[in-house]
């Protein structure tokens, strides 16, 4: 959930019980990825009983713990209530930030994992890399990590081969990764 302070916003998040405050305002290339991500799966769920969700959409996994991931997908329209979602997601996304990799890696891949999201995915913006990781056996394994090749002088190189792959959940979906990275600024 978002709360004020001094005029500014911050995300607070429960794991396990503990507070987690984020304070560190997200930077642009970390913006620009969840709206792109956000945009990829909304134009092609349209007309789906799933459903993408961007960022403040607070998602209660346990009794103790909720989060505010950066991006998501609902397929079961059960778990969708006036103040947010109660029950594990079909797919998460969080893109990382300085600030909060530690606990993206961490604390939020445990409880995604002990839950049951069928499908987590770490976003590094600045590195232009993908990692998705699937739930098998309860357990997350790293399928496959997806990246612009440094050699890319821009996302729009046409001439290189195209980078893409398909999405586990969502058979049909195929994204590509200068979709994904379109906008991000790059040093």
């Amino acid at each position: 959930m978002l709360e004020t302070y001094n005029d500014k916003y911050y995300k607070i998040e429960m794991i396990n019980g503990i507070e987690i405050i984020m304070m560190a305002p997200p930077f642009l290339n970390h913006n620009v990825v969840k709206d792109n991500v956000l945009h990829i799966f909304r134009s092609h769920l349209k007309n789906n009983i799933c459903r993408p969700y961007g960022d403040n959409v607070k998602v209660v996994l346990e009794e103790n713990s909720y989060v505010i991931p950066d991006f998501f997908v609902v397929c079961d329209k059960s778990k969708r209530q006036r103040d947010g979602i109660h029950g594990a997601p079909d797919l998460i996304v969080e893109v990382l930030s300085p600030s909060t990799e530690k606990i993206d890696r961490g604390e939020k891949r445990d409880l995604y994992q002990r839950v049951g999201v069928k499908e987590y995915w770490i976003i590094e913006p600045n590195k232009r890399v993908i990692e998705v990781y699937l739930l098998k056996s309860n357990v997350y394994v790293l399928d496959a990590v997806y990246r612009i090749p440094a050699e890319y002088e821009s996302i729009e190189d046409k001439e290189k081969e195209p980078l893409e792959f398909e999405v586990d959940s969502f058979r049909g979906l195929s994204v590509q990764l200068c979709d994904v990275f379109e906008d991000v600024v790059t040093d």
